[in-house]
């Protein structure tokens, strides 16, 4: 799916943000005689609005080898809207950018100490902690303006068994699938325990990742009912090999009401225990009491939705953010902290996460 321009938006925060701005965006199209979709992204803390973008053109391919189809909204001059596409084009610089990284000489110490203050509270067992999702980010400046098609192309040539997603400057190919809503089937992808591609073998026996991703698993299973589906099926741990890591990964289908949208299953799914911890209010406590940076969208749902509730929506990472220029990009990567974690295994975890944004702002 592509789309171009806007022909309107729906903003929403606090409770149930994916639903709000959904259920706005369905009284809007009532009026149309057109089925429209609507992109967007929602912020990892509910209190920051999040956005459904309705494009004036919107290119949609089922499956490979099928015909494309375009969705125009109302009063939209769709020839002037692909010269402008074209002119931009033309426009763009052919030499690969030069980039430079902001250095940060505390970045290595406020992580340690960030790991080192969680994996103490959740060695308290009266916190009643089990498990807490740190992140932190890096900040890269470019000579001109990074072009976003670029960087989405390399991501989904070099990354298939992603989902790539660009989406008002956010920008990335996330192995996480939060919620697919289908003709009456559900469908997510979890993941949690990471190892890089050498020491993979270790995965499905080590103690500690399978924990983690229990964890995540738990967090998702536990909410299944409230979120309207039925008949779940599992089907993991297994390995998902990527070029950079290698992820301990669970599949879960289940049916639901055909009146069940995904913006609401969306809502009462996030944050899993994947990006945020558990407990989960506990965790984002814990989150927000010493983590340094501002998330924004990273780890946030990012996707899309049809008026008729299908939709996809996956979690933001393996991504950077772009500076409205352009000419910047910060890119994030987290990791999951239990009582056992080592900082300096922790921070390589996520230098090994962020390697393919690294490369792909290269290609912008």
């Amino acid at each position: 799916m592509v789309g171009w321009g806007t022909a309107a938006s729906f903003s929403a925060s606090g409770p149930r943000p994916a639903s709000t701005a959904w259920q706005q965006f369905r009284d809007w199209s009532r009026k149309l005689d057109s089925d429209p979709l609507a992109f967007g992204s929602f912020p990892f803390d509910p209190a920051a609005p999040g956005r459904l973008v309705v494009p004036a053109v919107t290119i949609v391919r089922t499956a490979q080898g099928r015909r494309s189809e375009i969705i125009c909204a109302p009063q939209t001059d769709l020839l002037a809207i692909i010269e402008a596409g074209r002119q931009s084009t033309l426009m763009r610089d052919p030499a690969a950018p030069r980039l430079r990284e902001v250095d940060c000489a505390d970045a290595r110490r406020s992580w340690t100490s960030a790991v080192s203050a969680t994996t103490t509270v959740l060695a308290d067992r009266t916190a009643g902690i089990e498990k807490v999702v740190l992140s932190r980010a890096v900040d890269v400046v470019a000579d001109r303006p990074l072009d976003e098609l670029r960087i989405a192309r390399w991501l989904g040539e070099h990354h298939r068994d992603c989902w790539t997603f660009s989406h008002e400057g956010l920008i990335g190919a996330t192995p996480e699938l939060l919620v697919e809503v289908s003709e009456a089937i559900f469908r997510c992808r979890i993941l949690a325990g990471t190892r890089t591609p050498a020491w993979e073998g270790e995965l499905l026996d080590d103690p500690k990742e399978r924990h983690e991703h229990e964890l995540s698993v738990d967090s998702v299973t536990a909410r299944l009912e409230e979120a309207g589906l039925n008949d779940p099926h599992l089907d993991g741990p297994f390995l998902l090999r990527l070029p950079n890591v290698t992820h301990l990964a669970t599949d879960i289908t289940a049916s639901l009401d055909p009146a069940v949208s995904s913006a609401h299953i969306t809502d009462v799914l996030f944050p899993t225990a994947a990006i945020c911890g558990t407990p989960r209010s506990a965790a984002f406590e814990q989150i927000r009491r010493v983590e340094s940076i501002d998330r924004g969208r990273f780890s946030g749902p990012v996707g899309w939705t049809a008026t008729d509730g299908s939709g996809q929506w996956g979690l933001a990472l393996r991504c950077a953010q772009l500076s409205p220029d352009s000419r910047a990009a910060r890119i994030f990567a987290g990791a999951g902290i239990l009582a056992s974690s080592e900082p300096d295994n922790e921070w390589h975890e996520t230098q090994a996460k962020m390697a393919p944004m690294r490369q792909a702002l290269h290609h912008g």
